[in-house]
């Protein structure tokens, strides 16, 4: 089920990393990654689009100045491990919060140090939530 999966900085928590800080981690992951910066006027926030040839796709995702994560042009089953990996550029015991586009009205908080199983788990309870 190819879905857009948030994880968030619980509101009104933010985290630490910067959009500098991401964009070099994010670089060191993926050198090919294409990386965008915009501002948004509306919200007056900054953020980050990328995008990436995996797989034979190309993916694309965006990081908002210490507060959001969107993946998109994958499932859970592909994005899992990416979550994993962003979450450890957090502080240990960060909050963060899920939710997946196909059922927005749902969301979950991601258990602390949870692995990619998890992940994918937690994100396939989300898409299917009534």
């Amino acid at each position: 089920m190819m879905t857009t999966i948030f994880v968030a900085a619980p509101k009104p928590r933010t985290w630490p990393l910067t959009l500098d800080q991401f964009a070099a981690r994010l670089g060191e992951r993926w050198p090919q990654a294409e990386i965008f910066a915009h501002h948004a006027p509306v919200s007056d926030e900054d953020y980050l689009d990328f995008q990436l040839e995996l797989e034979g796709m190309t993916r694309t995702a965006s990081y908002y100045d210490r507060s959001n994560l969107i993946l998109s042009d994958g499932d859970p089953e592909f994005w899992a491990d990416t979550i994993v990996w962003f979450l450890g550029l957090l502080p240990a015991g960060a909050d963060a919060v899920a939710m997946v586009e196909v059922n927005p009205e749902y969301t979950a908080p991601i258990p602390p140090g949870a692995d990619a199983e998890t992940i994918r788990t937690l994100l396939d309870g989300l898409a299917e939530a009534e």
